[in-house]
């Protein structure tokens, strides 16, 4: 899957839709940008994100070409290229216009729990890490979405992650360390990694195979999610459990 493409001869299109997906440098390229103007329709954006969402998520990244999006979209492909560039520009603008939101909400509940509280609990950061799960009523689509981006090669994968992941989850390890300060901060990376594994199952299948179908977002789920969490994150601490503390 890491192979470049063969493009088909004659076709210039082609040869751009076959862009790698990170820079020669290893690092993630920047999400594109929509310019102000569109020579078709105002509406082109959306409808090119629309149709990239629905095939990325069924085929995959390296199964989906630009010329599929944009038959899809109904739209030409030098739209596609004119909004997001390549298909990897188009990736992160599908991937930041679901996360973002999440990823906002996060940010805002942990700063209001550190300006509320000097020492917020384990069990009350954790809670502001899993609240869009439920907060913002995670869809099938987004569920899907990160359960197939998670999926991809890594070099698909862990450009997109680091950008759109990286600036809260470094937040969230940081105030869980001063949390439990008599845990080694590395040991608490590993659990929290540990933590963001089980997360991702559940956004891919919502309940165990014994059980009921049911959302992501359903809140008994994400209340299994966080006692499973919390049971981890404070293994071995002697501080006491958030929920004993008053």
């Amino acid at each position: 899957m890491g192979s470049r493409p063969t493009s088909r001869k004659g076709t210039g299109d082609d040869r751009v839709e076959d862009a790698d997906s990170s820079s020669s440098n290893g690092k993630p390229r920047r999400r594109a940008k929509v310019p102000a103007g569109d020579p078709g329709s105002v509406d082109t954006p959306a409808a090119i994100i629309e149709a990239a969402e629905s095939l990325f998520i069924e085929k995959g990244f390296a199964g989906t070409s630009l010329r599929a999006i944009a038959a899809r979209a109904g739209v030409n492909l030098a739209s596609a290229h004119y909004h997001f560039g390549s298909k990897a520009g188009l990736l992160g603008a599908v991937i930041h216009l679901r996360v973002a939101p999440a990823n906002e909400e996060r940010a805002k509940r942990l700063d209001e729990l550190q300006r509320a509280s000097a020492d917020p609990t384990v069990q009350q950061i954790l809670e502001a890490f899993f609240s869009p799960l439920v907060d913002r009523d995670v869809s099938d689509v987004l569920a899907r979405l990160i359960a197939r981006l998670y999926g991809e090669p890594e070099s698909v994968s862990q450009p997109l992650i680091e950008q759109e992941f990286g600036p809260i989850m470094r937040r969230f390890l940081a105030a869980l360390a001063t949390a439990l300060p008599d845990v080694d901060e590395e040991i608490i990376a590993w659990r929290f990694y540990f933590i963001i594994g089980a997360m991702i199952h559940h956004l891919a299948f919502g309940s165990p195979p014994s059980l009921e179908p049911a959302s992501p977002s359903d809140p008994r789920g994400v209340a299994r999610l966080l006692e499973f969490a919390l049971a981890g994150m404070t293994n071995g601490a002697t501080r006491r459990a958030p929920e004993e503390e008053s």
